[in-house]
């Protein structure tokens, strides 16, 4: 991840999320990452509240959303492990603020984008939590344009714990940037997943994924056809943001291991149909107890007892 460009404040928010999420397995969700941001709600340096603030967010809200991301997410028994490691969905949230900035030709990755970046995940308890007080992504995004810059640059690479990738995998990136010059999609200047895509069929002698994309038959020329031919539509739909969820109405059942894996047999069976009907649902693990799975089912306008979707989900054998 060389290359990136945190702002002062959003290293320290970052330090303190590992603080919040000592105890547990590994800092895998944003949302101490976002109880870290509110935590600085009063000084005018981190960026985050100010943009937050300019949403309409008052002191009193956030002190509400902070104490329900931290009752949300107690910590479990003592971890050895002294230092949480960065996975999953924080990744994913770093990802998301580096485009954000990018896109706002900002000169760092700061608390602001972050806030931004938790925004576009609807999944996370913090982004639906600033929803339920009338904060969205697109009201972020569009105040975000007009904020001022009061955050310091600093360079570091904030997944400095990750595992060291391998060297194929650290020119990738690079690689693709200079295939998007090369193979632009019309009217899109951006680096798309599809230029990864043939970053990996470039790689010199690669017996990795691109000998594997090879001997499945995918060809750098066909890519490429495909990428003059239909790549705005795929670029438009690789952009497209995921629905917003519905804040109130939802329920929360515990699933075994054995349940969990029926369910996700049975999921493409049943999803269209349900979903057609207005039912939404998410599904994890339950970070406090590794032995049980959770699914959260919200029934839309469908008409259905939430019980009755999982039930569906499950398959006779339930």
């Amino acid at each position: 991840m060389a290359g990136w460009y945190l702002s002062e404040q959003a290293r320290q928010v970052l330090r303190t999320a590992r603080d919040l999420a000592r105890g547990r397995r590994a800092l895998g969700s944003a949302d101490p990452l976002l109880v870290a941001i509110l935590e600085r709600w009063d000084d005018e340096r981190f960026g985050g509240p100010a943009l937050l603030r300019a949403c309409g967010l008052t002191a009193e809200q956030a002190g509400q959303v902070a104490a329900t991301l931290l009752g949300a997410h107690d910590a479990g028994p003592a971890d050895p492990d002294p230092e949480p490691r960065v996975i999953g969905t924080l990744r994913f949230v770093l990802d998301q603020a580096e485009r954000v900035a990018a896109e706002a030709r900002a000169p760092y990755v700061g608390t602001e984008h972050l806030v931004v970046a938790i925004l576009w995940q609807d999944c996370f308890i913090g982004a639906r939590e600033l929803r339920r007080h009338g904060v969205g992504y697109a009201q972020a995004l569009e105040r975000l344009a007009t904020l001022p810059a009061t955050e310091r640059p600093e360079a570091i690479d904030p997944l400095e714990e990750a595992e060291v990738p391998t060297p194929a995998a650290a020119m990738l990136g690079e690689l693709a940037r200079q295939l998007a010059e090369q193979h632009p999609v019309e009217g899109d200047g951006r680096v798309t997943t599809l230029h990864h895509l043939l970053a990996l069929l470039m790689l010199p002698g690669a017996p990795g994924a691109g000998g594997l994309l090879r001997e499945l038959g995918v060809e750098y020329e066909d890519v490429v056809r495909r990428i003059e031919q239909e790549g705005a539509r795929r670029v438009k739909s690789e952009d497209r943001r995921q629905e917003e969820m519905p804040v109130e109405g939802w329920e929360e059942f515990r699933v075994t291991d054995r349940q969990d894996q029926a369910i996700r047999r049975r999921f493409h069976a049943v999803d269209r149909q349900l979903r057609r009907r207005g039912v939404r649902y998410m599904f994890g693990k339950n970070m406090d107890d590794p032995e049980w799975f959770l699914v959260r089912i919200h029934p839309g306008g469908s008409g259905l007892d939430p019980r009755e979707v999982l039930d569906r989900l499950l398959g006779p054998a339930s």
